[in-house]
């Protein structure tokens, strides 16, 4: 009882702060109909890219493989990103991970719906089971204090109306940061990086990882690795930024 009542009260008080207060766009910091991203905004933000159609590698033209594809294994069956790892997105995912502006999360989390929605059919988005965001090594958590992945995930979930799958895998090796290695060293580095717990069914299942940002997707493909001894059936990935250059 007394919870329905504080529940109406937090409603009411927070319509009457929107009626002085408008809410402001995240991007463009104008009024934004009480939206976290105006209509202006989230218009010129959904963009489509010319990208390699399997590892989401920007490209002066859209094909189904790219020379990486080729010089390199992926694991799992297709990578949508969202948009290239450019402003304003780098930033707003910097301001997410480094500024605490959890809020953004949020924000990121609608907008690769809304691009997913654009770029899948609905029975590639129907057949997927169970989104899974990147683990972060339980230091790297306790640093942070949230796992940006999981935040953005939570956010697909409620716009796309599927689960996630939390605590399903524990990050359990402490890697080094992947920025200054190279490609070979990434892949040493986060071997045997993943533990999918025992009592986590994966048999069969079609999962959608959450991340970020993919570079050359080494951390994607070492989770994939884990998924797919799991007996995971197939796995897409959903990120908000691809870099560039792999």
């Amino acid at each position: 009882m007394l919870n329905s009542i504080y529940t109406q009260l937090k409603h009411k008080l927070l319509h009457l702060l929107e009626q002085f207060i408008p809410a402001q766009c995240l991007i463009c910091q104008l009024a934004s109909d009480n939206k976290l991203i105006c209509k202006d905004c989230k218009s010129s933000l959904l963009q489509q890219r010319t990208c390699c159609q399997h590892c989401g590698l920007s490209l002066p033209v859209s094909q189904h493989f790219c020379g990486d594809c080729i010089q390199q294994q992926h694991y799992f069956t297709k990578l949508h990103a969202l948009a290239s790892y450019t402003t304003p997105y780098s930033s707003l995912i910097k301001e997410l991970k480094y500024g605490k502006k959890l809020i953004i999360a949020e924000a990121l989390g609608e907008l690769l719906s809304l691009s997913i929605l654009e770029n899948l059919n609905a029975q590639q988005i129907k057949s997927i089971e169970y989104l899974i965001a990147v683990p972060l090594h339980h230091k790297k958590l306790r640093q942070r204090g949230f796992n940006q992945a999981a935040l953005i995930a939570e956010a697909v979930a409620k716009q796309l109306s599927i689960p996630v799958l939390k605590d399903a895998i524990q990050r359990h090796k402490e890697t080094l940061p992947q920025e200054n290695l190279s490609i070979n060293k990434r892949k040493k580095n986060l071997h045997g990086a993943f533990h999918i717990h025992d009592n986590v069914h994966l048999q069969n299942k079609h999962i959608a990882i959450i991340d970020d940002v993919v570079t050359t997707g080494a951390t994607i493909n070492s989770l994939c690795q884990s998924l797919l001894k799991a007996g995971v059936a197939s796995i897409t990935v959903f990120c908000i930024s691809r870099t560039d250059t792999a």
